[in-house]
């Protein structure tokens, strides 16, 4: 029991492959990223709180403009271009076990939510009238993928 305990605060492994671009080379990009945001990596086993080391894993865009392969624990560095990021998709595989997983990791849409709506109701049980009016310029939008990824690997 006591060693369960003191798994569970062991401290972060530490981060063995670092991805410096995520950009696909295959992919016929003509726009520069606005940015790149750093994405730290890890790995466990479903139903144990300690950290897996070791899990080879791939992470792509259907747009074919992210595409990367590296060894968990890691940081990867993805990239931003103008307007909403596309999802990305990865695969985890531990060798030497039949655990695995896959994910899809979404930008989070990180500008200020204000002005969004407005909804009118009219009469007692009447007929309701609704109206969404958007004050923001959307364009300008700022999104981020998550800095850290905990992935759960499961037979």
């Amino acid at each position: 029991m006591l060693l369960t305990a003191l798994a569970s605060c062991a401290p972060p492994l530490p981060i063995t492959d670092y991805i410096m671009d995520a950009r696909s080379a295959n992919a016929k990009i003509t726009t520069q990223p606005l940015r790149f945001d750093v994405i730290t990596v890890r790995t466990f086993v479903a139903g144990n709180r300690q950290e897996r080391p070791g899990a080879r894993c791939h992470i792509f865009t259907p747009d074919q403009r992210l595409s990367a392969a590296f060894q968990t624990p890691a940081q990867v560095r993805v990239p931003l271009y103008r307007g909403a990021p596309t999802p990305i998709n990865g695969y985890c595989r531990l060798p030497g076990t039949n655990l695995a997983a896959r994910f899809t990791l979404e930008a989070v849409n990180r500008s200020e939510q204000k002005n969004e709506g407005v909804r009118l109701t009219v009469g007692r049980g009447g007929p309701r009238i609704g109206a969404t009016i958007s004050l923001r310029d959307r364009s300008k939008d700022r999104y981020a993928y998550p800095a850290k990824l905990r992935i759960t690997l499961a037979p």
